[in-house]
């Protein structure tokens, strides 16, 4: 009788590559782990806002002004929202970035070896900047929801993620271009 499982693959066959074998334990790993979880932590803030009562939302005592603010305020927070969309488009880009280096210099630990750095110039540290332009818009989109929460306009904090998310992808194209 056949082996059911014969047919499967082995674990780290070609077909099914981990994170370890993709883009390595070493300092590529580590720079695409924090962007990572920069965008899941933006993904948990936005939804944090979508879900709030749309009472919260507007608090003010005139009714019109009341209307005009949740007006803003859902507009705003849907761009706060449409940032997570952006950021996933993003993450293709930094798995192919890190994968790259991991595949033509790997780096085993966080030290980028000399002949390594000669090759891949300041890739290194536009991956770390983007992590920390996403980290930048996590905290916009959290002074937004305490904004919400307070009955404060959010125009500012929304457009402040915007700004971050854009510098993202604008590093993330630098290091891009580094590298081909």
């Amino acid at each position: 009788m056949k082996n059911i499982f014969s047919g499967l693959k082995k674990p780290g066959g070609p077909s099914r590559r981990g994170p370890d074998q993709q883009f390595g334990t070493g300092l590529w790993r580590h720079n695409r782990d924090r962007f990572i979880r920069a965008v899941d932590r933006y993904y948990t803030t936005s939804v944090a806002i979508h879900e709030l009562p749309a009472g919260v939302q507007s608090s003010a005592d005139d009714q019109a002004s009341a209307d005009a603010n949740q007006d803003s305020s859902t507009t705003n927070a849907n761009t706060i929202v449409d940032g997570t969309q952006r950021l996933n488009d993003l993450v293709p880009v930094v798995d192919e970035i890190t994968a790259w280096l991991h595949t033509h210099h790997p780096v085993s630990g966080q030290v980028v070896p000399g002949h390594t750095r000669k090759a891949v110039g300041d890739t290194p540290e536009l991956l770390t900047k983007a992590s920390s332009k996403v980290a930048e818009a996590v905290l916009a989109a959290s002074m937004a929801r305490t904004e919400l929460i307070a009955g404060r306009p959010i125009g500012p904090s929304a457009l402040a993620t915007q700004r971050f998310i854009t510098d993202a992808a604008e590093l993330l194209r630098r290091a891009q271009d580094n590298l081909s």
